[in-house]
């Protein structure tokens, strides 16, 4: 018999007056001993670089006194030393060996000849020839030197090594550069003389050339390359990519480095299908605690738009922008904070965001939100404020409601025996009426709201193991609504009653006041157990949630931003029907579940399970309009969630809503994982009846049923291919397909990927299949070329990549 106890539960790169990639406005010089940015095979490729050596804080190496050791000790008449025969010498982090070594007392110069070494602890340099330095200035010259530079793969030769102000200012004179390993030289920069200013950002080289392995590919007369993480003025490198819609597809950004907080970047975007885009980001930080950016982009004259076209008149001149802003302050210790977030299009250009993928703008279900908040923030109360407007990107879809403004306060006090909370919100609904009327679609009833809601929770019981709670909660909302005698059709048959009628929606004062009371208990069960032959500990966590509140008809308001909540197992234990709060349900329901979960001996969750149903002792009357159909059902769907990791290499996750009244399955999703070293593969599948997924454009009520197929695996040290492939089953359509092939050697790389995405067309609705082509070339410490993720990551451009399991670690 089974006993259950009851318990508690970084590179550098080449520019031809180029500069890298941009860093953070806030610049962060990368740590000298930070591990170079390579590849797959940094432990493999880069064991030989030696770490990087500094002196304490509160020792100056100029000051460290000077150890001199040799086999042989000389002193010649004028204060000359002659040092021979393994000649080493030592003076802090700094060490310096020799064959041979005459050092002037006077003059402080150093002549040191035949197997030269000199390690700073930055610096590594080797010579067979002969070395002339100052002990006091610290000027060197070095013929024949080789150099490694340390907590970075940069190495390489120089005839000439020249080094003044305290190694401050270095000068090459027939160098050659490279970050590949010794005896894997894929590329090599060599280079008739370079500087380099170590306060400086970058360095600077002369008649140079790009080697791959024993071939000239490039010549440089001039080119700067940056020798410290920070930001400077110039070209950054090109991308391109090639795509069906918009054809060639080049980019050539300048960056301007305004000053240490501020900058811009100026891009002139080709795409040989559409014409000639610019492209232009400011990005600026006056203070730590306000930041922000302007981005603009304009296509005077696409191409693919002409005065006959019919599709969309108001875009014939073929002109197409967008503007975007962004804003953060904070003032008072963090205690005020202002945002902006606004981003549009020029207006009825629905297809912009699928013809240029914008890397800017909030885009939720086809509409750009242009927002600002502001909030004061205390530890037991917070008041905040929006305004949010938007745009449409879709031709045939209704305007929602926009917050001209909502204000929000909340209160939260905690007390010995209660817990208090205070919810007060304040919100004018507006509607853009003239935009509507322009684009035939009618006008919009408008309104203000004003909603309290004072909770009260006191705990019955709260003890290890178990625990119920009881909650009160009084909630007041009165609304001032207009509705006009124009009002869009679409309107008018939401809220006209099933069966016909007069629209309900009414003008003027309405007031609505419901209590609420809810009642929530669990129990927590532990046992011992075994999983996989080791020890482990398995939990039974059964809840319940009581919940009652009265029925009021609520068909004559308006809904301006309240939706119906999607069934699952944890919406059964919510305290709402619908999010929002223009739709209150009436609620007299019991809702139960069960979950489970087993711990391994480390403390780390491996399974969770849990399944739970709700029971409505009398069916809810409230409707989100009054057009829809009355539920009978007094069950709620058989919610099932689940999680797993099998072992170190098996995931798992599967979630289902069954429909007892239909008998059929409403909802569903799952997830199988594996995962072994850098291999990672996944199958994953998600199901919604009736979700109007209509891919085809068919005009019907359609279900979701979409398949998943995901790999990302090494082939062998150097190849890795990568992948995800999503398919509609019941319209038989592909979603997204995307195949990837990557190269990745110690010192280069190169990254093939296609993918091919399905994309809505706003205007016509018409579906169209965008194919695209990247190519990524990189040389590692020198530069990279392309377009594309250099990386293989699995997100594609229609969905993103998921882990299938949400378990707690210890």
């Amino acid at each position: 018999m089974t006993k259950w106890t009851l318990g508690c539960s970084y590179p550098i790169a080449l520019t031809i007056s180029l500069v890298p990639a941009l860093s953070p406005l806030t610049v962060q010089a990368v740590p000298l001993n930070a591990p170079p940015a390579t590849g797959i095979l940094d432990s493999l490729c880069y064991d030989y670089v030696p770490k990087v050596e500094k002196p304490s804080a509160d020792q100056d190496a100029n000051a460290q006194p000077v150890e001199v050791d040799a086999d042989r000790l000389e002193a010649k008449q004028g204060g000359t030393a002659v040092y021979e025969g393994d000649v080493k010498v030592r003076q802090g982090v700094r060490k310096f060996d020799s064959d041979y070594a005459q050092l002037d007392q006077k003059s402080r110069d150093v002549i040191a000849i035949g197997n030269i070494y000199y390690n700073d602890g930055q610096i590594t340099v080797t010579s067979d020839k002969t070395l002339k330095s100052n002990l006091d200035t610290k000027n060197s010259e070095l013929e024949g030197g080789k150099y490694q530079v340390h907590g970075s793969p940069v190495r390489g030769f120089a005839e000439k090594v020249t080094m003044t102000n305290n190694n401050q200012n270095i000068t090459l004179e027939g160098a050659q550069y490279t970050t590949c390993p010794p005896g894997q030289e894929a590329w090599t920069l060599k280079a008739g003389s370079i500087d380099i200013d170590q306060s400086e950002v970058f360095g600077e080289a002369w008649n140079a050339s790009l080697w791959l392995y024993d071939y000239p590919v490039f010549y440089f007369p001039y080119i700067n390359f940056p020798i410290k993480d920070e930001r400077k003025t110039g070209l950054l490198y090109p991308g391109y990519t090639q795509s069906s819609k918009n054809g060639m597809d080049i980019t050539q950004p300048f960056y301007w480095n305004i000053a240490p907080n501020y900058d811009a970047t100026i891009t002139s975007r080709f795409m040989d299908r559409r014409g000639l885009m610019e492209q232009v980001e400011f990005r600026y930080m006056p203070d730590p605690a306000h930041t922000g950016s302007l981005y603009f982009e304009n296509l005077a004259n696409d191409k693919q738009y002409d005065e006959t076209d019919s599709l969309n008149d108001y875009l014939s001149d073929g002109h197409r922008y967008l503007l975007n802003a962004r804003h953060t302050s904070r003032f008072m210790d963090n205690a005020l904070q202002v945002s902006v977030d606004y981003t549009k299009v020029r207006d009825q250009d629905y297809n912009y965001f699928n013809d240029f993928s914008p890397k800017v703008g909030t885009q939720v279900d086809n509409q750009l939100q242009q927002s600002l908040k502001a909030g004061y923030f205390q530890q037991n109360w917070n008041l905040n404020a929006e305004v949010r407007t938007y745009q449409i990107l879709l031709a045939s879809a209704q305007q929602p409601h926009e917050l001209m403004p909502r204000i929000n306060h909340n209160y939260y006090q905690q007390g010995n025996w209660y817990d208090l909370a205070w919810n007060t919100e304040l919100t004018n609904f507006g509607y853009n009426n003239d935009q509507a009327v322009e684009q035939n679609k009618g006008t919009a009833y408008t309104g203000t709201r004003f909603y309290t809601a004072p909770t009260l929770t006191i705990p019955l019981v709260d003890e290890a193991g178990y625990f119920l709670d009881s909650q009160y909660k009084l909630m007041y909302t009165r609304y001032d609504q207009t509705v006009p005698d124009d009002m869009s059709s679409t309107f008018t048959n939401r809220f006209t009653p099933q069966g016909g009628g007069d629209v309900t929606l009414d003008e003027g004062i309405i007031t609505r006041v419901l209590p609420s009371f809810r009642l929530k208990g669990g129990m927590t069960f532990e046992r011992d157990q075994q999983w996989f032959g080791e020890g482990a500990s398995q939990t039974l966590e059964p809840e319940f949630q009581y919940l009652y509140v009265p029925y009021k008809d609520q068909d004559n308001i308006g809904v301006y931003d309240s939706t119906t909540m999607r069934q699952d197992y944890y919406s059964l234990f919510s305290d709402r029907r619908f999010a929002g709060l223009d739709r209150i349900s009436d609620s007299n329901r019991l809702s139960v579940g069960v979950t489970t979960r087993i711990y391994d001996p480390a403390g780390d969750e491996r399974i969770r399970l849990a399944v739970a149903q709700a029971f409505d002792f009398v069916a809810p009357r409230v409707k989100l309009y009054s057009s829809d159909a009355l539920s009978t059902n007094t069950r709620s769907p058989l919610s099932f969630e689940g999680d797993a990791k099998i072992n170190e290499q098996w995931y798992a996750h599967a979630g289902a809503q069954y429909d007892l009244e239909q008998r059929q399955i409403s909802s569903a999703n799952s997830a199988l994982e594996y995962r072994h070293e850098k291999l990672i593969s996944q199958v994953n599948h998600r199901f919604v009846r009736d979700a109007n997924y209509d891919l085809d454009h068919k005009g019907q009520v359609t279900d979701l049923n979409q398949i998943g197929l995901l790999l990302t695996t090494p082939l062998n040290d150097q190849w890795h291919l990568y992948g995800g492939y999503y398919q509609e089953l019941n319209q038989n359509v592909k979603v997204d397909r995307k195949v990837g092939l990557k190269y990745d050697s110690c010192c280069w790389s190169i990254n093939f990927n296609l993918e091919w995405v399905n994309t809505p067309d706003n205007v016509n609705l018409a579906p169209t299949s965008e194919r695209s082509l990247g190519i990524q070339f990189e040389m590692k410490g020198l530069g990279s070329v392309g377009t594309g993720s250099k990386g293989t990551s699995l997100d594609t451009e229609a969905l993103p990549y998921i882990r299938p399991f949400n378990l707690r670690d210890q």
